[in-house]
């Protein structure tokens, strides 16, 4: 039996319709990948809106936690989702609804890795600081009742397990005060505070700060960062510094670098500033 004739325009054709169907795979490919791109893309002018609300009208909670709902649910992939979430807590806070509060800041501890996430999960952590902070205020106070004066040391309260550490896991800076104007009495009074927060680690302080109330830098010029990354270079009143997008310079946080906006937080709260 005679071998099989090669028939070499066979090949030609059969390579061209290999050739067509390889590039109409790669086409596709990235078409998928480019609607999996727009469908994270972040909306920068969504959230604007959210923002101008909440500050115009920071009291109508009820109005603001139902917008940032519905940004929630038309922006389920949007990377900005947790800035909105943020608004979202603190107006369930101010309205009294501590349980569904706590509720998103465990949510947020959660999150994936990621610049935005990241500033979320630093606001979680400062928040459940606070809340922890109370129930070794308690200690102290039943400690106080039976003493009649506060301990010298916080393990002489960890018999009634309250949080030895925050949530940062470092310890508490501890210590009596004692009254300025009345000598003599050291321990009828202490401090309390957590290594990160300082001043602003009671709970009930930082309830009532208006919102980034304490987030004075201003951004000045965006700039390549490490690895050619954003970054932002911000007046902090009276100095200039550079923060690269997840990176922090103090209490500030850069978490976005967008088109339109720059996004920071601190420990308690996110603000929304235009790009320079």
């Amino acid at each position: 039996m005679p071998p099989p004739i090669f028939n070499t325009h066979d090949f030609s054709r059969v390579w061209r319709r290999g050739v067509v169907w390889w590039r109409f795979l790669v086409l596709a490919g990235a078409f998928l990948i480019g609607c999996a791109v727009v469908a994270r893309a972040a909306d920068e002018d969504a959230l604007q809106d959210l923002w101008k609300q909440h500050t115009a009208t920071p009291d109508d909670h009820e109005a603001v936690i139902k917008a940032c709902g519905e940004f929630a649910q038309a922006h389920a992939g949007d990377p900005l989702l947790p800035v909105a979430r943020g608004l979202e807590e603190w107006h369930r806070l101010k309205a009294g609804q501590k349980a569904e509060w706590q509720q998103m800041l465990t949510a947020d501890l959660a999150l994936p890795a990621g610049s935005v996430n990241d500033g979320a999960r630093r606001l979680a952590l400062a928040w459940m600081t606070r809340i922890d902070r109370e129930q070794v205020a308690a200690a102290l106070q039943g400690y106080y009742r039976k003493q009649v004066a506060y301990p010298k040391s916080l393990d002489l309260v960890a018999a009634a397990k309250p949080p030895m550490a925050d949530r940062f896991g470092k310890p508490w800076v501890y210590r009596l005060t004692g009254f300025a104007k009345v000598p003599g009495f050291t321990d009828q009074k202490y401090s309390l505070q957590s290594a990160l927060l300082g001043d602003g680690s009671e709970l009930k302080t930082a309830v009532q700060l208006p919102y980034a109330a304490r987030i004075k830098a201003a951004p000045m010029q965006v700039v390549a960062g490490p690895a050619s990354a954003p970054a932002v270079k911000f007046n902090f009143g009276g100095s200039a510094g550079v923060v690269a997008v997840g990176q922090s310079a103090g209490e500030l946080f850069l978490a976005y670098v967008g088109t339109q906006i720059v996004v920071v937080c601190d420990f308690t709260h996110w603000k929304i500033l235009p790009r320079p």
